[in-house]
């Protein structure tokens, strides 16, 4: 399971510097050059549409994600993590199965026809993008699993 995390990590790293050097290469060809090209602003958005789903998976597995921490400071760590498996299966569980769930059919769709770029002369590949709205909650829902699974095993061998 680490494996995969470190993976989806790497590939963030990746995509957000395909979308520095993309947008500061677009930047510096339209105001020094005056040309711009399509395929590189498609290549810019495609990596960061890409980088925002998947970021959000990985700070959820880093334990980074946003949350009100008004109560949780006076509260004691194992408080704080009964209060996080709650969170995980209450609230993270069901809303990401559903946004699978839902995703899916776009998803699906969009690899029946190898959707591109709307634009006229853009890049192709739109369907990989899209595949990360699937990917997303897929990771989070099995990330959910094993934490639980970890605390079940846990509290078996005890």
């Amino acid at each position: 399971m680490r494996n995969v995390f470190v993976t989806v990590r790497s590939v963030c790293m990746g995509l957000a510097v395909i979308v520095f050097l993309g947008q500061l290469g677009m930047v510096l060809m339209r105001y020094l050059l005056g040309v711009g090209f399509l395929e590189i602003q498609d290549a810019v958005n495609y990596a960061f549409a890409a980088l925002v789903a998947l970021s959000v998976a990985v700070s959820f597995d880093a334990d980074r994600h946003v949350r009100v921490d008004v109560l949780r400071q006076r509260w004691s760590a194992i408080t704080n993590r009964r209060i996080d498996l709650l969170g995980d299966l209450l609230l993270a569980l069901p809303v990401f199965a559903l946004m699978a769930w839902s995703a899916f059919p776009l998803v699906k769709s969009s690899w029946g026809i190898l959707e591109g770029s709307p634009e006229t002369g853009g890049l192709p590949g739109l369907f990989i993008v899209k595949s990360c709205l699937l990917i997303l909650p897929l990771l989070i829902v099995v990330l959910v699993l094993h934490r639980f699974a970890g605390l079940i095993r846990r509290i078996a061998t005890r």
